[in-house]
């Protein structure tokens, strides 16, 4: 008889246990003093073989008292529903607190009639699952010791083990977790209900998946608004609102050490997520670094109302779907946003690191896009990331300093780069103006930038849409072929 079928059978059969109950106290009325006529002084070890015997068939017959009870799925009975999310790439020097942590919530903590399910939410797997019944024999921290012993080394076993990571060049995944995709894995695990289930998630709350890698927030990278009004097709944050997907949670979110770039960085991350799991019907209640903070919130969370996403709401202005930056420091912008040029002559190589950026003054949206060579990704604000550099737009840009840019890391070869802008969004009467900058070679260029169109046009190429566009002349702008003229 599997686990599930039996916690069922005795659960639905109370009055036959109840009854069992009855006929074995009649039993041990009729036999004990008959024994006790039998041996005038009985010795110790009878005694308590005795009780022991009496305990352990009561404990037999109270429902799901069984090891297969043990591990019956949560939502398989009413009571308290408990989940733990832990990332599969967790810093080993955290692994051992989260080990004992959660052994002592499950042999010390957990109230009865309650059940816990522990997932990997990344490979979004299950680790183990226990429940535990509504008998006082599991008030004893010995008893759901034994009873939960599988479910604790199957906890450990996924702990110690070291898991393989996706490989992607400018992503590590540590502590990583993917949220959008485990929140559809609870919502098919978890039976529909209008009671909240607690839900600790251990791990980095910085987005990181290989496969959609321009959705990743490290190095500062957070996502617009406009993610938070999209579809799933179009963002893996965006959602459906299908009432089949929600399920009512109350969310803490445990991370630990330091991954944000700056205090920054984290209040956009923190908003973002509180915004996001408001939208999915979940309440965030503790988004916190501290693991005994997060293990209290956890343990009282099914029982109080959660929190809200405090004085957060959505911005109504932001509706283009892009990552956003928060910078460690002004120097990263400073050869963008400074108003001198150093530059007079031609670079003396003409293969190295580049970055291109425009800027410009007006509040209207402009977009760069820059190739490193023909066939090879082309950087701009829906794919921030590819083999050679990065595309940065920093999110305190106002009006009279919008700016973005992007980077080369690897060398690339000045004549075959190619940029070009677009005007995005927004009017400006008389076309769309601005300055492009290059810092190559140690060295700032400079030069005005227009656009013939007054009105943007959401991105859209192709030939009847040139005049939204502008390139950039990236060997003029060098003067490289200046010199060329000169030499000839």
């Amino acid at each position: 008889m599997n686990a599930t079928t039996h916690t069922h059978i005795a659960g639905g059969n109370v009055r036959r246990l109840t009854l069992s109950a009855w006929r074995f106290r009649r039993f041990a009325n009729h036999i004990l003093p008959a024994a006790r006529a039998r041996v005038r002084a009985p010795s110790r070890t009878l005694l308590r073989m005795t009780v022991v015997a009496v305990v352990g068939l009561w404990a037999l017959c109270l429902p799901g008292s069984s090891s297969a009870a043990g591990q019956s799925s949560p939502g398989g009975q009413s009571g308290t529903n408990f989940i733990i999310g832990i990332s599969p790439f967790l810093d080993n020097s955290v692994k051992d607190e989260v080990y004992r942590s959660i052994v002592r919530l499950i042999v010390e903590d957990l109230p009865l009639n309650s059940t816990l399910g522990i997932y990997d939410a990344f490979e979004l797997k299950t680790i183990t699952q226990v429940s535990l019944p509504n008998a006082r024999v599991f008030n004893s921290p010995k008893a759901r010791a034994n009873q939960f012993a599988p479910a604790i080394r199957d906890l450990k076993l996924f702990l110690a083990q070291e898991h393989l990571r996706p490989t992607n060049s400018h992503l590590n995944f540590d502590g990583a977790m993917r949220l959008p995709q485990f929140l559809d894995f609870l919502a098919e695990k978890l039976p529909p209900t209008n009671s909240p289930s607690s839900v600790l998630l251990m791990g980095s709350p910085l987005y990181q998946d290989a496969k959609e890698p321009g959705f990743s927030m490290v190095d500062g990278y957070f996502p617009s608004d406009g993610h938070l009004r999209a579809s799933r097709e179009q963002s893996v944050f965006g959602f459906t609102g299908d009432a089949a997907t929600v399920r009512p949670l109350i969310m803490q979110w445990m991370y630990f050490g330091d991954p944000w770039v700056n205090d920054l960085h984290k209040e956009k991350v923190t908003r973002f997520w509180a915004l996001y799991l408001e939208r999915r019907g979940v309440k965030l209640a503790a988004f916190t670094g501290d693991l005994p903070t997060a293990l209290e919130s956890f343990r009282q969370a099914a029982t109080s109302a959660g929190a809200s996403a405090r004085h957060w709401t959505v911005d109504a202005e932001q509706t283009k779907i892009e990552m956003l930056r928060v910078s460690r420091g002004v120097e990263i912008t400073d050869w963008l946003t400074r108003d001198t040029l150093s530059a007079a002559a031609p670079p003396s190589i003409l293969v190295g690191p580049m970055k291109i950026g425009i800027r410009w003054k007006e509040k209207v949206d402009l977009d760069l896009y820059a190739t490193p060579y023909p066939g090879a990704e082309t950087l701009y604000f829906e794919h921030v990331r590819s083999p050679e550099g990065y595309y940065y737009k920093d999110h305190r840009s106002s009006p009279g300093r919008e700016y973005e840019f992007i980077e080369f890391e690897s060398p690339v070869d000045v004549r075959k780069v190619e940029a070009f802008v677009n005007f995005y969004k927004g009017d400006w009467p008389g076309g769309a103006r601005g300055e492009v900058r290059i810092e190559f070679d140690g060295r700032i260029y400079g030069a005005p930038f227009s656009i013939p169109a007054e009105q943007g046009n959401l991105g859209r190429s192709g030939r009847s849409q040139q005049e939204f566009w502008t390139p950039i002349p990236i060997q003029k702008l060098l003067k490289l072929i200046q010199a060329a003229n000169r030499d000839r």
